[in-house]
């Protein structure tokens, strides 16, 4: 039976959603699960989607707007296409860092995934707190308590002050969460198995 468990990489621009997803791919291949990745993209041109074909992955492109809204049917239809078509493991999904990550349940409902296949990581770029708290209150009001798993990325290069207030900030919205701490090109396995 096709029952694979969908991973959803939530976070702003450039926190590193892209790398620690294929990261989590290259172990999920190494450990011979089969997975699906789609990138969406806002704009005509994926960067990292011909990243990725490059590396071997097959990649669904949805380009044109965002999967949360306009395009919210088409992120239905590939998802159907994926259970219908193909032996599948995981699914790792990259909204495009401006999608508003609770849009994005509904249509993952409607192609038949129940809460508990659904895992959503949600990644934090400490070095931009500040501007995140002043700018984007609204977004992290909206994405972090969806979360199931946080991760505040680049403690290689954040502060040890950038790296507590994001541990604040994610707390003032999500309380239980867990919150992993890592440099996503050092990451460890006992990180990964936590995330995945």
């Amino acid at each position: 039976m096709n029952d694979p468990k969908l991973l959803l990489f939530t976070g702003f621009l450039g926190s590193g959603k892209t790398s620690l997803l294929l990261k989590i791919a290259r172990k999920l291949s190494q450990d011979k699960k089969r997975c699906a990745i789609i990138v969406n993209e806002v704009g005509e041109i994926g960067i990292d989607n011909l990243q990725m074909k490059k590396m071997g992955y097959d990649v669904w492109e949805i380009f044109g707007g965002c999967i949360c809204c306009t395009l919210a049917i088409s992120l239905e239809d590939t998802i159907h296409q994926l259970l219908d078509n193909y032996e599948i493991d995981y699914i790792l999904m990259e909204p495009s860092g401006v999608a508003d990550p609770s849009a994005l349940y509904q249509p993952i409902k409607h192609s038949g995934f129940p809460d508990e296949k659904v895992k959503n990581v949600f990644i934090m770029d400490p070095t931009r707190i500040c501007m995140f708290e002043e700018v984007l209150e609204p977004y992290l009001q909206s994405a972090i308590p969806l979360a199931d798993v946080t991760v505040i990325n680049k403690i290689d290069i954040a502060t040890a002050e950038e790296i507590d207030e994001s541990e604040k900030v994610i707390r003032k919205y999500n309380e239980e969460v867990m919150i992993l701490k890592i440099n996503v090109n050092e990451l460890e396995e006992k990180q990964i198995r936590e995330l995945i």
